[in-house]
């Protein structure tokens, strides 16, 4: 019964904020942004934008989940954090690098990344696009940093052809294990592309493939 009462409660009070969160999720320093997954699976982002500095930004994240109505509830707590190092906006690009922090409140596992996604027109029939991640995690039981991952992306891309070639690069166990492919795809009409791929994840076999795609919007 007890636990029947406080999901109806963290629901209730969170159906009760969803309406401010347009309102208060972009506008000065507090961060509220209420969330539904599913039927019994809520989440909160509350937090706070440092003052003088609004790069930067803290916070818990709060979920109620279930995996049936009246069923037991699990209540999920993660400490987070953000420093935006640097974000451009042009016509002709968007670049955004940030620093994210994760921490388990309950089991104390953290997560630092360091991201980066830069977008540019480079000219009428060439855009880029880069992404970057590397990752840090701390393994609490073991009370040590367990290695580094890496994971990068480039796009080249034809706007007017349809046709676009990427290639990536990732590594796992502090370049232990590392990995790379290429994908090829071609858009052949509005809604039907086909792509290449060839590449090995990182500690996995060599792989390849070809698919087609076709997409329906209504």
């Amino acid at each position: 019964m007890a636990s029947k009462t406080a999901f109806r409660l963290s629901i209730y009070l969170l159906s009760v904020a969803a309406p401010v969160q347009a309102a208060s999720a972009s506008d000065g320093l507090l961060i509220w942004s209420p969330s539904k997954s599913s039927d019994t699976s809520y989440n909160a982002r509350l937090g706070l934008r440092m003052p003088g500095w609004s790069p930067a930004a803290a916070g818990v994240d709060v979920g109620v989940r279930s995996a049936v109505k009246g069923g037991p509830v699990d209540v999920p707590v993660n400490l987070w954090g953000r420093v935006t190092a640097q974000s451009e906006q042009t016509p002709a690009q968007s670049l955004l690098r940030e620093i994210n922090l994760r921490a388990n409140a309950e089991t104390g596992d953290a997560v630092a990344e360091m991201s980066e996604r830069d977008r540019e027109i480079v000219s009428s029939d060439l855009d880029l696009e880069m992404t970057r991640t590397i990752t840090l995690r701390y393994d609490s039981a073991e009370e040590a940093w367990d290695g580094v991952e890496m994971h990068q992306a480039v796009t080249w891309s034809d706007p007017v052809e349809g046709l676009s070639l990427t290639a990536r690069l990732g590594a796992l166990d502090s370049f232990k294990r590392v990995g790379a492919g290429i994908t090829v795809e071609q858009r052949l009409a509005d809604a039907v592309s086909l792509s290449a791929r060839i590449g090995k994840a990182a500690g996995a076999d060599l792989t390849a493939g070809i698919r087609a795609r076709y997409s329906v919007t209504w």
